[in-house]
């Protein structure tokens, strides 16, 4: 798979998952990069330049690598997409939200590593807190 290949599916990957960038219009607003260039980077119809990666990645809150990664390579987990989503719609700056992401990603994968080995010990997954659900008030 080429290059450009992998960031035309995982820009639409992270546009299904981000409502506040799930359209071009948007991306280019936060991003700089037109929307032009944005429609041929999706079709993967051209390769980016790495200033334009780099805004990319800077508007969907990644290093611009990890947009060069393919699907399922040790990627963000769809969990950690919507995680980054919702820290975007709450964090009240991009430090606070580079911060909140990196330990949400480190504990979803420290989770998923834990599911995936037999080897686990009851009393590791025990530590590990219960996401709340949605309807769950926080306590006080």
């Amino acid at each position: 798979m080429k290059p450009r290949d992998i960031l035309a599916a995982n820009l639409k990957a992270l546009m299904a998952v981000r409502p506040d960038l799930n359209t071009l219009p948007k991306i280019t607003a936060r991003s700089g990069v037109s929307n032009g260039t944005l429609d041929r980077i999706r079709r993967a119809a051209v390769s980016t330049r790495v200033d334009e990666l780099e805004k990319l990645g800077s508007a969907f809150g990644v290093d611009a690598w990890q947009l060069l990664r393919p699907l399922g390579h040790a990627g963000p987990s769809p969990l950690a997409l919507q995680l980054a989503a919702y820290l975007d719609r709450t964090a009240t700056d991009a430090d606070q939200h580079a911060a909140a992401y990196a330990a949400a990603v480190a504990v979803i994968d420290a989770m998923t590593t834990r599911r995936g080995s037999r080897s686990a010990s009851a009393p590791a997954r025990a530590a590990t807190p219960r996401p709340r659900r949605a309807r769950e008030k926080p306590a006080a």
